[in-house]
């Protein structure tokens, strides 16, 4: 069993979607494209460049871990 977290800062829901896509595709590219498939874990950010001075900000976060059957019967108890 496989647990993902991703967290998003958005200002507007607009944002949110952009984002969300975004994520979705970095997270399939990770996913699809590893040497190792039995790696128990993998990461990734999403940045987004500022308009005024070319810098960028991380406005997302995610991560897949390996957990144990336990923990997913715990969270559906907590559901």
């Amino acid at each position: 069993m496989r647990k993902h977290t991703i967290t998003v800062y958005t200002n507007d829901e607009y944002s949110l979607y952009k984002i969300l896509n975004e994520v979705r595709a970095d997270i399939d590219c990770t996913v699809f494209c590893r040497d190792n498939i039995r790696k128990r874990k993998f990461s990734g950010v999403w940045e987004e460049e500022r308009s005024s001075d070319f810098a960028y900000e991380t406005v997302a976060k995610w991560e897949s871990n390996v957990v144990p059957n336990s923990e997913f019967i715990q969270f559906q108890k907590e559901s």
